[in-house]
């Protein structure tokens, strides 16, 4: 082993650099790593090249209250590295002749609604079943994940309760951990097993991987678990998932174990020949878009090459795992915080361009720019809507120079513009089509400005009522300002967008949710209409 990874590493120094030797080159990895101090959260990398590990290492604590050093056998959460498992299972089970891909949800599952397009397994597999995502829903409760101890059955019952889908099955690409939570109960459905009992028997013991388990219970004691933990105001506190979902997420490895999945599936060993194409195969979108998202993993391209990866993040656990099959290369990180997180992973695209020399770039073809006439620039200054899930972007001017979503839109003509690499375009009567490079067609609708009187704000305010999430909310008009309250949401402030609606952060850390109020026949405020990007359209009536 010790003589294969030297020549593995020389060949890598001589990749980086002809004067590199081995000691250099494993002294730039810990390099990239160096912002992980031995008395502050860690984690752990490992690499393979070939099937062999060439490279393992931890870096800092796994817990701080006892002092416990990260090692290559401390487990750590994969968070949404997990979906890969649980769609491994899946497959297993269409392979043994147990369901199929094709199958009705509703066939194991009858007490889901019935929206009037049927959603199918594969929907599921590919985040394209419309279903809304559970962790926006129970946000708008006011008990956000970490508040409360969910359980599978728990979303199941909540998405019972939802009225409408986000989009029709197969058309849209929406990533939702709750199409992995309904994925995991079907296998237990079918299998007449649990899913850690099915994944133990049939891939992780198959892989190897003993050090590989399921959070099934967020109770029970995990031998060598590693704490996650968050900065908050330059001090780090305990932020573990204090929950009993998994499925989506939940898997409890260390790095060197997700070395051994990468090797064992890769290699078509997971059940019978043939599988590891159902892994990676793409399901076409029906509106024409396109999308990466095969069987619990991202398929794209780095500098030419075919990447399958997939990234994690639950409670401040996080998780990388990228393979490049072409050259047989994995490369595998676990930590435990998320204090960086806005370059969570650095390091590994660092390491990952040891190996990987970056490809010429090929910049997209544009159409030249020309001169916009200030008349007719002035004539798109506005608010527009989003008609997928009511989000209020506001078009301005400064300068000479129209601005969309605070970035400059760069003018082909007097209706059409650069939008960074999408193209947008101005329709009659004021609208406009945002079309982007994987071929989505985004349409916004020119909106009249909000009415912010304090009389006008005055008829939003009151209590409403969810019949989909079971919750109320309160909406209090203070020193001229709308807030919305509700136990762990406090005076989160609506900010005005176009006439009737209002975006607003829950709270600090989070994505923007987006309200649009209607009147009945009275011209009396009845009801608003709360969305997020992967959970639209959820209906509170005013009830006070």
């Amino acid at each position: 082993m010790k003589k294969w990874l030297i020549l593995i590493l020389l060949s890598v120094a001589s990749c980086y650099g002809s004067a590199q030797t081995v000691k250099d080159t494993t002294a730039i990895i810990n390099r990239f790593f160096e912002r992980y101090k031995p008395e502050n959260p860690g984690g752990e990398l490992a690499i393979s090249k070939d099937g062999k590990v060439i490279f393992s290492k931890a870096w800092g604590m796994a817990d701080l209250d006892h002092h416990i050093a990260y090692t290559t056998e401390t487990v750590s959460e994969a968070g949404s590295i997990s979906k890969q498992f649980t769609a491994a299972a899946i497959l297993l089970l269409a392979q043994q002749g147990k369901l199929s891909l094709d199958d009705d949800v509703r066939k194991y599952l009858p007490q889901l609604p019935v929206y009037g397009s049927v959603i199918r397994i594969k929907n599921l597999l590919h985040h394209t079943s419309g279903l809304r995502e559970w962790t926006d829903l129970v946000s708008l409760t006011g008990w956000p994940r970490t508040t409360r101890a969910y359980d599978n059955q728990y979303v199941l019952n909540l998405l019972c309760h939802q009225k409408g889908l986000n989009n029709i099955p197969g058309e849209e690409f929406i990533y939702s951990n709750s199409n992995y939570i309904l994925l995991t109960l079907i296998i237990e459905k079918v299998s007449g097993m649990t899913l850690p009992e099915f994944s133990r028997k049939y891939i992780f013991e198959p892989a190897g991987m003993i050090h590989t388990s399921w959070r099934d219970d967020y109770r029970k004691v995990v031998t060598n678990r590693a704490i996650a933990y968050a900065e908050k105001n330059g001090a780090y506190q305990i932020n573990m998932p204090n929950e009993s979902v998994y499925g989506p997420g939940g898997l409890l490895t260390t790095a060197e174990d997700l070395l051994k999945w990468a090797d064992f599936y890769l290699n078509n060993s997971l059940g019978n020949p043939g599988l590891l194409d159902k892994q990676l195969a793409i399901d076409p979108l029906t509106n024409g878009a396109e999308t990466d998202y095969a069987a619990g993993l991202f398929v794209d391209k780095v500098n030419g090459l075919t990447e399958i990866s997939h990234t994690g993040e639950t409670a401040s656990y996080v998780g990388i795992v990228e393979n490049f099959p072409a050259i047989k290369l994995s490369i595998a990180w676990l930590s435990n915080t998320t204090a960086f997180d806005s370059d969570l992973f650095d390091g590994i695209e660092k390491t990952q361009g040891l190996f990987i020399k970056e490809s010429t770039t090929h910049s997209f073809k544009h159409e030249p720019s020309v001169s916009l006439n200030i008349q007719t620039a002035k004539k798109y200054v506005g608010w527009y809507r989003y008609t997928k899930n009511n989000q209020g972007i506001r078009i301005y001017l400064k300068g000479d120079t129209l601005y969309f979503n605070n970035t400059a839109l760069v003018p082909v003509d007097n209706a059409t513009f650069r939008y960074k690499a999408s193209v947008l375009k101005f329709t009659a009567p004021g609208n406009f089509m945002l079309n982007t490079v994987d071929k989505r067609h985004l349409l916004f609708t020119h909106q009249s400005d909000n009415m912010t009187t304090l009389s006008a704000l005055q008829a939003y305010a009151g209590k409403y009522y969810s019949e989909e999430t079971e919750s109320d909310l309160t909406i209090v008009l203070r020193n001229g300002k709308l807030l919305l309250e509700k136990d762990n949401i406090k005076d989160a402030e609506l900010m005005p967008t176009y006439n009737q609606a209002f975006n607003c952060a829950l709270d600090p850390d989070s994505a923007p949710v987006y309200l649009v109020f209607e009147q009945n026949a009275q011209h009396k405020t009845a009801k608003c209409t709360i969305s997020t990007n992967d959970a639209r359209g959820v209906e509170f009536e005013k009830i006070k």
